[in-house]
Formats: C-alpha cells, sequence, structure tokens
C-alpha cells in the first residue's frame, strides 16, 4: 500500500522535478514506512510506502530484469499468485514476494491489455522507458483513488488532491456551478471533483501517455450486467464466493483485523475472517446517543465467534475537534459525517493492526439501503390509474413525516428521475430557494443516469447499476482516506471481481422481498452471524449533526465560520443562510439537512483558499 504521485511532461523544455518531494510530503500518511522515485528528463515519479507484504522488500520503485520499466503502484492484486507460474515458465525473473511485481512482468508479456485480468484494489504507474509511454490505471469499482490534471505541457497525477496542489504547475481553483448539486446529495457524480482541471480517473480505466499526448482508455465494461437467474443455489454460491474473497484479502506479514459496526455486512466479513483468523481484532466505534449506538450488536457478535472486540465512544465536541483535519484528509467536503468516527476508529486500530477488512459495498450490490424501497413505491405509483394515483398521493401529503415526505415527493418521478432523486438528503426545491434559482445544474448526473440505463433491466436492477457508479464512489473515498490518513490498509471483500460478478448476475427480486432490503444477502449470513443482528433496524452508521449543529462547544462553533463564507459562496444568498441557522439553533426547523453539507463546505473552502 502507498500513495503515488508524479509528472509526465509532454514539453522536456518545461520539466521540472523540484516539487515532487512537496508532492509526496503531502501524502505522506499513506506510507510513512518508505519513499522512493524515479526522475529523468521525462519523468518526475515518486511514493510513500506503506509495507504490508514482503516487508523487506516492499520498496518504491520496482524495476522489470534490465531496469527499462518501472512501476510505482498502491493496492493490492489479490490473484498475483495466479499468473506467476506461467510468467517464471516463459523467462522472467522475481526479485520480490510483492504482489505488485506481476504487473511489471505482465506487462512485458501481454502489453497493457493485461490490465483486465487483475482481481485486486489498485493504482498505478507504469514508464517504459523505450518507448517513453506512461500508463496510469485504476481498479474496475475505484477502491483505490487516483486524480490527475493536464495542461499543455504536462499530466499531472497522484493519489490524492493535495498532491496535486503541491505541485508548483497547479494552482488551486474552485469548481464551477458544483455547489447546488453537493447540498442536494453531498458529492458529485460522474468523477468530478471540486477543484477545477482536476479530475478522478474513472474506474476500470487507464491513461496512456506519450509525448504527442494522452487517451483514456476503458478496460472494464461499468454497465455489464447480465443476469442468470440459477434459483435457491444462489445463497451457496454467494457464500462460497465471498469466503474466497476473505481468504484471499487476508494476505499480509502484519498485524490485520476487521471493523464491525454492529449491521449484518460488517459482522459477515469479521465471522467469515475469525474463521481464517481465531482471535481476530475487531473495531467499533460507538455513540453516547443511544438511539444511534449499535455497539451492543458488536458485542453480542462476540459471544458467537472467536474475536477481540475493542470499542471508542465518539462525542459531539471530539467529532467537531476533528472535522476541520477529516475534510483535509478527504480533500473535498465531506459526504458522510461518519467520516471522522472512522478516521478516529482507524487511529486507534493503528494501535494493534496495520490491515482492516471492511463490509463496504454489499448495501450497493445486494440492494441494502431502505431508501431503494422509495423506487419501489415510485414504480408501483406509476401503474396506477390517474384517478386513484391522485387519491393515494393526496392521502399521503396529510402526514407530517420525513419519510412520508420523501415517498410523496418522488411519486410521478420517471423511472430515470427515481434512480437519480431517491438518494438525494435535501430537495432541489430548498436548494433553489437557498440559491435564489431555478437553474441548479444536475447535468453531469442526468447524463450519467443516461448513459448507464439499459431498457433491458428492470427499475431496480439499473438502480444498482447506478449506485455503483455514484454512490458507491464517496462511500469508497471515506473507506481508503479515512483509512489511510491513519497509515492503515483498508480492504473491501465485497467488492472483489468474482463477488461483484456474481452479484450482478442476480435478479432483483432475490435482494429484495417483500420489500426486505438484502433479502438474499441476509440469508447467507444466517450461516455465520445471530439473527438478532441480521434482521435488526438498519441505522447505516447516522451520525446526530442536527443535535450537535446546536451545540457552540461542538459542531456549533462553525456556524460563525459559515456565516463568513456564505458572503463569497457560489451562488449562495447569505441573509437564507443566517434564516437556517436562526430557525435550526432555536428549535424551530430541522434544517441538519444543509446546514452540515454548508458548514463542510465553509471549512473546506477556508482551508484550501483561504
Amino acid at each position: 500500500m502507498s500513495g503515488i504521485a508524479g509528472k509526465y511532461f509532454f514539453n522536456k523544455n518545461r520539466y521540472n522535478n523540484n516539487d515532487l518531494e512537496k508532492m509526496m510530503h503531502s501524502i505522506h500518511h499513506r506510507g510513512p514506512d518508505s519513499s522512493g522515485t524515479y526522475k529523468n528528463t521525462r519523468v518526475s515519479l515518486g511514493a510513500q510506502t506503506l509495507h504490508i507484504v514482503d516487508i523487506e522488500h516492499s520498496h518504491h520503485p520496482l524495476y522489470n530484469e534490465n531496469r527499462t520499466i518501472i512501476l510505482f503502484a498502491t493496492g493490492k492484486i489479490y490473484n498475483y499468485k495466479d499468473f506467476i507460474p506461467d510468467l517464471l515458465s516463459k523467462g522472467h525473473v522475481f526479485t520480490t514476494k510483492n504482489d505488485s511485481e506481476v504487473i511489471i512482468h505482465l506487462y512485458e508479456e501481454y502489453g497493457i491489455d493485461f490490465v483486465s485480468q487483475l482481481n485486486g484494489m489498485f493504482a498505478f504507474c507504469l514508464y517504459d522507458i523505450n518507448s517513453d509511454t506512461m500508463f496510469i490505471a485504476r481498479d474496475r469499482v475505484g477502491i483505490k483513488p487516483m486524480y490527475y490534471h493536464v495542461s499543455h505541457d504536462s499530466l499531472i497525477f497522484c493519489s490524492e488532491i493535495k498532491g496535486i496542489i503541491a505541485s508548483d504547475d497547479v494552482v488551486a481553483a474552485e469548481e464551477k456551478d458544483v455547489l447546488g448539486e453537493y447540498l442536494c446529495f453531498r458529492y458529485l457524480a460522474n468523477f468530478r471533483t471540486f477543484f477545477s482541471s482536476i479530475h478522478a480517473l474513472i474506474p476500470g480505466h487507464y491513461i496512456k501517455i506519450t509525448p504527442a499526448g494522452y487517451d483514456l482508455i476503458g478496460f472494464f465494461d461499468r454497465s455489464a450486467y447480465i443476469l442468470d437467474d440459477h434459483g435457491q443455489d444462489f445463497v451457496e454460491k454467494i457464500n462460497s464466493v465471498l469466503s474466497s474473497s476473505v481468504d484471499r484479502q487476508m494476505l499480509a506479514d502484519v498485524q490485520l483485523g476487521a471493523q464491525l459496526s454492529g449491521g449484518v455486512d460488517s459482522s459477515l466479513i469479521s465471522s467469515l475472517a475469525s474463521k481464517i483468523m481465531p482471535g481476530l481484532n475487531t473495531f467499533t466505534v460507538g455513540f453516547f446517543e443511544k438511539s444511534y449506538d449499535e455497539s451492543t450488536f458488536a458485542q453480542l457478535l462476540t459471544r458467537h465467534i472467536p474475536i477481540e472486540y475493542h470499542q471508542i465512544k465518539v462525542d459531539g465536541e471530539e467529532f467537531a475537534n476533528n472535522l476541520p483535519q477529516v475534510i483535509w484528509f478527504h480533500d473535498e467536503p465531506l459526504c458522510h459525517a461518519n467520516s471522522v468516527h472512522m478516521y478516529l476508529m482507524c487511529r486507534y486500530a493503528r494501535q494493534y493492526v496495520k490491515v482492516l477488512l471492511a463490509g463496504e459495498g454489499a448495501d450497493e450490490l445486494f440492494a441494502g439501503y431502505p431508501r431503494y424501497m422509495i423506487c419501489r413505491f415510485g414504480e408501483m405509483y406509476n401503474r396506477l390509474d390517474s384517478r386513484l394515483a391522485w387519491l393515494i398521493k393526496s392521502l399521503l401529503q396529510v402526514f407530517p413525516f420525513r419519510k412520508v415526505k420523501k415517498i410523496v415527493s418522488n411519486l410521478g418521478l420517471s423511472a430515470q428521475e427515481l434512480l437519480m432523486w431517491n438518494s438525494c438528503f435535501a430537495t432541489k426545491e430548498k436548494v433553489s430557494w437557498l440559491m435564489d434559482t431555478e437553474e441548479v445544474s444536475f447535468k453531469e448526473r442526468e447524463k450519467l443516469v443516461s448513459e448507464m440505463w439499459n431498457e433491458q433491466l428492470s427499475l431496480f436492477d439499473n438502480l444498482l447499476l447506478y449506485e455503483q457508479q455514484s454512490y458507491a464512489q464517496p462511500t469508497l473515498m471515506r473507506q481508503d482516506k479515512m483509512s489511510m490518513a491513519a497509515s492503515v490498509e483498508s480492504r473491501v471483500p465485497f467488492l472483489d471481481n468474482e463477488v461483484l460478478s456474481l452479484a450482478n448476475s442476480i435478479p432483483y427480486q432475490y435482494k429484495i422481498r417483500n420489500f426486505t432490503p438484502k433479502h438474499i444477502l441476509k440469508k447467507v449470513a444466517e450461516f455465520h452471524v445471530p439473527k438478532k443482528i441480521i434482521y435488526k433496524k438498519k441505522v447505516g452508521f447516522g451520525v446526530p449533526v442536527d443535535q450537535w449543529l446546536k451545540d457552540s462547544h461542538g459542531l456549533g462553533r462553525y456556524l460563525d465560520l459559515l456565516r463568513d463564507v456564505s458572503r463569497n459562496m457560489d451562488g449562495v444568498n447569505s441573509s437564507k443562510v443566517e434564516q437556517l441557522i436562526t430557525e435550526h439553533v432555536h428549535s424551530e426547523n430541522n434544517h441538519a439537512d444543509i446546514l452540515w453539507p454548508l458548514v463542510n463546505y465553509a471549512i473546506w473552502k477556508d482551508q484550501f483558499f483561504n
């Protein structure tokens, strides 16, 4: 595991490597164990390395036999051993036991097309001296981050955005017309960032760079979703494939543990891992607010499987103390408030382990979010006679409950609109009011929905495909950046290639049954996890930001900063921000849905641009 950074100069006359150390320093937390660089008159490349496997030889860069191919890589290739016999038979010489070394020899033997055969989480930079060609690649799901900036003279890349803006050649600037989308959804869709001219490399793609320019090339079809109705043997298939994935992902020469939230996904991963490693260290973060705390369910698991249990609790003041640093590590305004808790948990876990397994990805593969039911209601509503539909909507509008209001707001939407709007946090109407405009732009999000929509699939199968390309992305960035901020490698067995392929072959009716989310995965979990955990109400790692915003010693301390920054915030009416703050603090209305992202944006803007 590491963080990588570098520059490729189209124009050698503009070559400058004086800033590489600054770029690497900005991502030192991703790999504090060692660092390495490679420089010539074309490229300036470096890495910070966290030693996990083959510790003695886990240094960057890696070379081929005659040192004409240079590799800097981050992540893990889980199927690397599958390639070694073939490569040895063809005369390749391995100098380490590092899983990343197969990348070099596969490239020598097969060219860049080999990348589609990798099962793992990775981002790498490979430079071929003889052809003066460089490749930057990212795994098919987007587990590991990679960003890039292109100018007339160079292409600059890094595992984190802060590494790019540490370059002498980049001046940080805000992306325009994105705040409205962020306030509604809390992240930007279609692999954009909050920084102008800095892009996230699309998962399942690589960039080929030569002196003549660059090309973005896909190696994995993100729309691949081939249904195959095998009936009841899905439960056994998932159990087998997921067990194998956990086994593969426990490869490490350092201490390994697991995140344990108390929910079904992390409990299932912890249980499977404990069969391989009895006494597995597990880590839970809890709340002092009982309605948000799931630690009792995490503790329940300890009475059924052989694990060591560790727990911390975070209050509103500690949350607020760490929020600015967490936003800095994240590079952008947060999507998830629990990013702070994840960072603090990983920082605590670092005393015991260097690798953590996590349950991320299960919800997007197996339909785990309760909000997916909005699409079910919307689909049923659209089939009704117009008079009956009007009557039902009129009756539902009487109820004051938040969840009912969200369902009503989605009734009458088209199938593609249901995909997009079921995941909003603040309504389009509220954001438009705040920004004094009816022209809040969602064009990139609409473009993503349109491009991935498959008429041959049901609404729900399209929904899960869309979620994997949209909401899963900020979730994975939270997982990566919060763990790496604490110098911990995080692994996600649910997003193994084989699990992904199997999950995307299962029709939605096996995943959602009788309005029960994640039906078939819960059946798998019954082999390993107490039913009391499996069938409890989903809490979803929520955070009581609505309460904490009223605490001047906690999150409320940032409301003054918000007042100041909102005067220069893209399109926002600062007097309306004041109105929202006043009503919320005095408990006249709950505006946490929009104050929380506004506070994030204010802190981010203050950190990166002031």
